[in-house]
């Protein structure tokens, strides 16, 4: 008994056999004007290999229903293929004595459009009576749809099939779309994103206001984020996002929107990494990583080990933080992984790591880094962020490890906190090392800003605060930050650090800035997460304004004005140097330094800060 398969396959089989039939005699016919009566052998030469040869090279697997402009190609280099076989058939039958050769190139012409047209015409009555059409369910979502024009053709798409709860009213494009018949799908281009208010005022005086202002792109710009998240508070209207053709999303047709996250808000395009020189850098590498239970950290951990690295060890002074970190990591079946709970202040125990594992690359997140905390502990935040430092670029470069990639903070620009001084300092020693080691250790500093959503950074603050009621607390109003994502501030620390390695012709002692983009407005971020949880600032949730604590600054700076940029045309960061030549004695300086941590008591902070000036 044959299944609904089998029947299926039988009946397109046939449907080709017949139209291998038909396109011959019609090639015949187009160049004698007539058929010819001993046409019948070769007639059947060619039915007979078009259906063996489509389903030698799978043709028969491609289903009718959702033929695409992929399988069309397909299916024509296919007809090519069949042709050439029945061409060699025929020459071996009669030396195509009575076939003429243009038969052959027509032959192949007939069958190409006959076969793509009968899978068209099967497709294009299958959507357009069995499939349940949207735009004629007056029940469904309506929704408006911004940005990529290709994006938004896919998404119709999706809105196409059956039980989709979405019906599109327009679409708002990034383009500037001045041609208002312009349409896609059916669906009209009502214009671009900056006319956004005009057109969604206009839709509503008409009484066909979407429910949903749902995004298509990724290239959208924070501030036209930031706008389209006010038109939607101010209409009523949800904001979501449509996953992109290369994201995966269930068959779940309600997971054709995604709500809003803010790493949205950020609007930037994710930079594409060099994984030649970064799979150079790690591949078959022992890396050791500081700081490793963080949240860069952590991050960077899993990515090194996607780059299957000889053997991962992670250090950090943490023991519950290690013991979490364990936990995300299938320990028990990758062996490669070390686990280590120490101090990077504690010379003898560091040395004892490195002489033991012996890492070729170490990246060093290890540090204290919340501002309050450092300024109420200085001596601790020298000996971390400083000596911390200090003791294991010495082992690595006594060790003769690659490379060595210092991990700082924008707050080490012209520093008015503890940490960023600090930071600082941490800078000018791995730069110092840079320049003067006679060893092949290359020694990177990769320097950024805050990371969205990490540990210490103000988002989970904020989500507290939320999760109480309120009220978030800002410190001004005019106070702005830059931001990053975890996963884009790993890609390119690792991306940065690789190419300071294996690119020739880098200088020495340079700060690799990673493009943070526009900074942000701390105001504007509170009021974005206040609407993401579908609340309005200032009337659902108060925003309370605490001014600056000891060390803040309103805003920060990713590179100094004693700096210099150097273009090395490099993907997601840029190289800054001092206009100037150092005029640090980085020896004299930190003996000063480990005088005022071990013998001072008193104004620890000023001669701090006097050691920079």
């Amino acid at each position: 008994m044959f299944s609904f398969l089998n029947i299926r396959f039988l009946v397109v089989l046939f449907i080709d056999f017949l139209i291998s039939i038909i396109s011959f005699n019609l090639a015949v016919f187009i160049r004698l004007g007539n058929f010819y009566s001993s046409s019948s052998y070769e007639t059947l030469i060619a039915a007979l290999i078009v259906p063996l040869t489509f389903f030698i090279f799978k043709i028969y697997k491609t289903s009718w229903r959702y033929f695409s402009l992929n399988d069309m190609w397909a299916l024509i280099r296919i007809s090519l293929v069949a042709n050439l076989f029945i061409f060699i058939s025929i020459f071996i039958l009669n030396r195509l004595d009575m076939t003429p050769r243009l038969v052959i190139i027509l032959n192949f012409f007939c069958l190409s459009v006959f076969t793509c047209a009968s899978r068209i015409i099967y497709r294009s009555i299958y959507e357009k009576f069995f499939l349940d059409l949207n735009s004629e369910n007056s029940d469904n979502i309506p929704v408006l749809l911004v940005g990529s024009e290709e994006n938004a053709d896919t998404f119709i798409r999706g809105t196409e099939r059956k039980n989709s709860p979405y019906r599109v009213l327009g679409i708002i494009s990034e383009k500037n779309i001045t041609d208002k018949s312009y349409l896609i799908r059916g669906i009209p281009v009502l214009g671009s994103i900056k006319r956004s208010n005009d057109i969604i005022n206009k839709l509503g005086k008409e009484n066909s206001l979407p429910q949903r202002l749902v995004i298509v792109s990724n290239t959208i710009k924070g501030s036209e984020m930031s706008d389209l998240m006010k038109i939607s508070e101010t209409y009523g209207m949800k904001l979501g996002r449509a996953p992109l053709p290369g994201e995966i999303f269930d068959e779940d047709s309600k997971s054709l929107i995604k709500e809003i996250s803010l790493e949205d808000l950020l609007g930037r395009r994710q930079n594409r990494l060099n994984t030649k020189f970064i799979s150079k850098l790690i591949n078959n590498n022992v890396v050791l990583i500081s700081g490793a239970a963080g949240s860069i950290g952590a991050a960077l951990s899993k990515k090194i080990l996607s780059f299957n690295p000889s053997k991962l060890i992670l250090l950090d002074i943490s023991e519950n933080s290690i013991y979490n970190l364990k936990s995300k990591f299938d320990y028990n079946n990758n062996k490669k992984i070390v686990f280590i709970c120490s101090d990077i202040r504690n010379k003898l125990e560091m040395h004892k790591l490195f002489d033991k594992h012996r890492p070729d690359v170490i990246f060093h997140a290890g540090a204290m880094k919340h501002v309050a905390i450092c300024e109420e502990n200085i001596s601790e935040a020298i000996r971390t962020n400083v000596f911390g430092t200090l003791c294991l670029s010495n082992l690595a470069e006594k060790f003769l490890s690659k490379c060595f990639v210092l991990i700082s903070t924008d707050k080490a620009v012209d520093p008015t906190s503890v940490m960023g001084c600090t930071k600082k300092i941490a800078e000018l020693v791995v730069k110092s090392k840079d320049k003067k080691t006679k060893k092949r250790t290359k020694f990177i500093v990769v320097r950024f800003g805050n990371v969205l959503g990490s540990t210490g950074s103000v988002v989970p603050l904020f989500k507290r605060q939320l999760s109480k009621g309120g009220p978030l607390t800002v410190t001004d109003k005019k106070a702005t930050r830059f931001f990053m994502t975890v996963n884009e501030a790993v890609d390119l620390v690792v991306h940065a650090s690789a190419e300071n390695t294996f690119r020739t012709q880098m200088p020495s002692g340079c700060i690799n800035v990673l493009n943070m983009g526009a900074s942000v407005k701390i105001d504007d971020l509170a009021k974005q997460i206040i609407r993401l949880s579908g609340l309005i600032p200032n009337k659902d949730i108060n925003i309370k304004y605490i001014g600056l604590s000891k060390g803040e600054k309103l805003t920060e700076q990713l590179y100094a004005k004693s700096e210099k940029i150097i273009n090395q045309n490099s993907d997601g960061y840029f190289l800054v140097n001092e206009k100037n030549k150092d005029n640090f004695d980085i020896n004299k300086l930190l003996k000063n330094l480990e005088l005022i941590c071990d013998k001072e008591h008193y104004n620890i902070r000023e001669k701090l800060f006097k050691i920079l000036r």
